[in-house]
């Protein structure tokens, strides 16, 4: 199987390279605002980040494509970047724990804020946690986040039939952790 990404450049994020926060907390959906760097983040989410920045979005979806992933670890230094370049013209929201019954508030959240903000959100996975996928859906585009050595094809797969290949926008590879 092939994944586009963004022309050509799919990220690589090495295991060493990054120092993901605590999770911000306020609840499912809420702004999180802890920086987890140290210095700059990893040339490839830069050159990520100004990939993705080329195309027409306003809220993107960061997806694990297994229940075991964890899209913090791959959106939250992804979100850094766009935070040194944009500042206050992005959001994170952590819509990882979110239930079926606020998916409507944060759909809407996420059409209205485009005039004055990009939004990325972070959902888990859509094969252990459905109402994701509603909020897949309304997305402008997702990103699929897979590492290396431990995402099974299998659980790639479903997660591009689940939210449907036309919504994503590429795929960040994460090396096997050490």
């Amino acid at each position: 199987m092939t994944f586009t990404s963004l022309g050509s450049a799919i990220a690589s994020v090495k295991a060493d390279e990054k120092n993901p926060a605590e999770s911000g907390g306020g609840g499912p959906g809420a702004p999180t605002e802890q920086s987890p760097w140290k210095g700059m983040p990893p040339v490839a989410l830069q050159q990520l980040w100004f990939a993705l920045q080329r195309l027409e979005w306003n809220s993107l979806v960061v997806l694990p494509s297994s229940p075991d992933l964890s899209a913090e670890e791959f959106g939250r230094p992804l979100y850094e970047v766009a935070r040194l370049a944009l500042g206050p013209r992005v959001r994170l929201l952590d819509a990882r724990s979110i239930s079926l019954s606020q998916t409507a508030p944060l759909i809407l959240d996420m059409a209205t804020s485009g005039e004055r903000a990009r939004t990325l959100v972070l959902l888990d996975s859509v094969i252990s946690h459905p109402p994701g996928v509603p909020i897949a859906l309304a997305s402008d585009g997702v990103l699929l986040c897979v590492e290396m050595g431990k995402t099974r094809l299998a659980s790639v797969t479903e997660t591009l039939q689940l939210v449907g290949r036309e919504k994503f926008l590429g795929c960040i590879l994460q090396p096997p952790a050490r």
